[in-house]
Protein backbone atom coordinates (compact mmCIF):
# COMPACT_ATOMS: atom_id res chain seq x y z
CA UNK A 1 0.00 0.00 0.00
CA UNK A 2 1.49 3.55 -1.30
CA UNK A 3 0.85 7.21 0.77
CA UNK A 4 0.08 10.23 -0.95
CA UNK A 5 3.03 12.36 -0.77
CA UNK A 6 0.76 15.26 -0.14
CA UNK A 7 -1.71 13.98 2.51
CA UNK A 8 -0.10 10.98 3.83
CA UNK A 9 -3.16 9.37 3.07
CA UNK A 10 -3.11 5.48 2.67
CA UNK A 11 -3.82 5.07 -1.06
CA UNK A 12 -3.84 1.89 -3.52
CA UNK A 13 -1.02 1.29 -5.75
CA UNK A 14 -3.24 1.20 -8.61
CA UNK A 15 -5.06 4.60 -7.52
CA UNK A 16 -4.61 7.34 -10.43
CA UNK A 17 -4.79 10.41 -7.46
CA UNK A 18 -4.93 10.67 -3.82
CA UNK A 19 -9.10 10.10 -2.73
CA UNK A 20 -8.33 12.32 0.43
CA UNK A 21 -6.84 15.36 -1.53
CA UNK A 22 -6.96 14.24 -5.05
CA UNK A 23 -3.54 15.01 -5.57
CA UNK A 24 -2.17 13.05 -8.57
CA UNK A 25 -0.17 9.84 -8.07
CA UNK A 26 2.30 8.57 -10.81
CA UNK A 27 4.96 6.18 -10.43
CA UNK A 28 7.72 8.26 -9.09
CA UNK A 29 5.81 8.55 -6.27
CA UNK A 30 5.24 5.30 -5.78
CA UNK A 31 9.02 4.53 -5.52
CA UNK A 32 9.51 7.56 -2.83
CA UNK A 33 6.83 6.40 -1.13
CA UNK A 34 8.10 2.73 -0.97
CA UNK A 35 11.54 4.16 0.53
CA UNK A 36 9.10 6.02 2.76
CA UNK A 37 7.49 2.83 3.73
CA UNK A 38 10.96 1.04 4.14
CA UNK A 39 12.43 3.44 6.55
CA UNK A 40 8.97 3.78 8.42
CA UNK A 41 9.19 -0.08 9.20
CA UNK A 42 12.87 -0.14 9.98
CA UNK A 43 11.74 2.05 12.93
CA UNK A 44 8.44 0.61 13.96
CA UNK A 45 10.92 -2.92 13.84
CA UNK A 46 13.44 -1.36 16.06
CA UNK A 47 11.11 -0.56 18.86
CA UNK A 48 9.36 -3.47 18.30
CA UNK A 49 10.04 -4.91 21.88
CA UNK A 50 8.37 -5.96 25.07
CA UNK A 51 5.57 -3.93 26.51
CA UNK A 52 4.36 -3.70 29.81
CA UNK A 53 2.27 -0.63 29.42
CA UNK A 54 -0.68 -2.73 30.41
CA UNK A 55 0.79 -3.32 33.91
CA UNK A 56 1.59 -0.05 34.60
CA UNK A 57 -0.87 2.11 36.65
CA UNK A 58 -2.11 5.18 34.56
CA UNK A 59 -1.76 7.58 37.51
CA UNK A 60 1.63 6.74 38.26
CA UNK A 61 2.53 6.88 34.52
CA UNK A 62 1.14 10.63 34.19
CA UNK A 63 2.55 11.26 37.47
CA UNK A 64 6.42 10.13 36.70
CA UNK A 65 6.99 10.59 32.96
CA UNK A 66 9.25 13.10 33.69
CA UNK A 67 11.37 10.68 36.02
CA UNK A 68 10.92 8.56 33.27
CA UNK A 69 12.70 10.71 30.65
CA UNK A 70 15.32 12.04 32.64
CA UNK A 71 16.48 7.75 33.22
CA UNK A 72 17.72 7.71 29.65
CA UNK A 73 19.75 11.43 30.00
CA UNK A 74 22.92 9.76 31.38
CA UNK A 75 24.25 10.04 34.88
CA UNK A 76 20.48 11.55 35.81
CA UNK A 77 19.02 8.02 35.61
CA UNK A 78 19.82 7.98 39.48
CA UNK A 79 17.34 11.23 39.76
CA UNK A 80 14.24 7.98 39.71
CA UNK A 81 16.04 5.90 41.29
CA UNK A 82 16.31 7.69 44.03
CA UNK A 83 13.17 10.53 44.09
CA UNK A 84 10.44 8.19 42.64
CA UNK A 85 11.43 4.65 43.82
CA UNK A 86 7.99 3.83 44.96
CA UNK A 87 6.70 4.30 41.39
CA UNK A 88 6.99 0.82 38.85
CA UNK A 89 6.84 3.27 35.64
CA UNK A 90 9.80 5.18 37.45
CA UNK A 91 11.41 2.01 38.36
CA UNK A 92 11.24 0.60 34.56
CA UNK A 93 12.45 3.18 32.88
CA UNK A 94 15.35 3.83 35.48
CA UNK A 95 16.51 0.30 34.77
CA UNK A 96 16.18 0.37 30.86
CA UNK A 97 18.32 4.08 31.14
CA UNK A 98 20.68 2.37 34.08
CA UNK A 99 21.37 -0.49 31.40
CA UNK A 100 21.94 2.51 28.76
CA UNK A 101 24.36 3.88 30.95
CA UNK A 102 26.48 1.01 32.02
CA UNK A 103 27.35 -0.12 28.73
CA UNK A 104 27.63 3.73 27.60
CA UNK A 105 30.62 3.72 30.31
CA UNK A 106 31.83 0.43 29.47
CA UNK A 107 32.35 1.48 25.43
CA UNK A 108 33.66 4.98 26.65
CA UNK A 109 36.54 2.87 28.68
CA UNK A 110 37.09 0.81 25.55
CA UNK A 111 36.79 3.93 23.08
CA UNK A 112 39.88 5.14 25.23
CA UNK A 113 41.78 2.41 25.36
CA UNK A 114 41.69 2.28 21.61
CA UNK A 115 42.11 6.27 21.34
CA UNK A 116 45.08 5.66 23.27
CA UNK A 117 46.69 2.78 21.44
CA UNK A 118 45.32 2.24 17.86
CA UNK A 119 44.50 6.14 17.83
CA UNK A 120 48.22 6.64 17.09
CA UNK A 121 48.54 4.40 14.10
CA UNK A 122 49.18 6.61 11.11
CA UNK A 123 46.19 5.32 8.71
CA UNK A 124 44.53 2.55 10.74
CA UNK A 125 44.22 4.78 14.00
CA UNK A 126 41.58 7.51 12.32
CA UNK A 127 40.01 5.05 9.88
CA UNK A 128 39.07 2.78 13.31
CA UNK A 129 38.24 5.59 15.89
CA UNK A 130 35.85 7.08 12.66
CA UNK A 131 34.06 4.04 12.46
CA UNK A 132 33.98 3.71 16.74
CA UNK A 133 32.56 6.89 16.71
CA UNK A 134 29.91 6.59 14.39
CA UNK A 135 29.00 3.29 16.42
CA UNK A 136 28.66 5.41 19.41
CA UNK A 137 25.33 6.84 17.80
CA UNK A 138 23.47 3.50 18.66
CA UNK A 139 23.46 5.13 22.07
CA UNK A 140 21.48 8.30 20.94
CA UNK A 141 19.29 6.00 19.53
CA UNK A 142 18.40 3.90 21.94
CA UNK A 143 18.02 7.10 24.05
CA UNK A 144 15.62 8.47 21.91
CA UNK A 145 13.60 5.44 21.78
CA UNK A 146 13.78 5.47 25.49
CA UNK A 147 12.61 8.90 26.04
CA UNK A 148 9.84 8.91 23.04
CA UNK A 149 8.06 5.37 25.14
CA UNK A 150 8.48 7.67 28.54
CA UNK A 151 6.84 10.78 26.84
CA UNK A 152 3.94 8.32 24.99
CA UNK A 153 3.49 6.44 28.56
CA UNK A 154 4.74 3.45 27.80
CA UNK A 155 6.69 0.72 29.53
CA UNK A 156 8.43 -0.72 26.83
CA UNK A 157 12.18 -2.74 26.55
CA UNK A 158 14.66 -0.62 24.75
CA UNK A 159 15.71 -2.44 21.47
CA UNK A 160 19.02 -4.97 22.13
CA UNK A 161 19.65 -4.02 25.62
CA UNK A 162 16.37 -4.08 27.09
CA UNK A 163 15.73 -7.56 28.42
CA UNK A 164 18.74 -7.12 30.40
CA UNK A 165 17.59 -5.88 34.36
CA UNK A 166 20.29 -4.59 36.58
CA UNK A 167 17.87 -3.60 39.32
CA UNK A 168 14.30 -5.50 40.99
Amino acid sequence: MAFCPVCGEHVADSAPSCPKCGAPLNQQNSASTGTQQAVNDFVNNLNNTADYSSQMDPADVEQNKVMAILAYIGILVFVPIFAAPQSKFARFHANQGLTLFVFEVVYGVIMSVLSATVGKIPVAGPITLTICGLVSLIWVILMICGIINAVNGKAKELPVLGNIHLMK
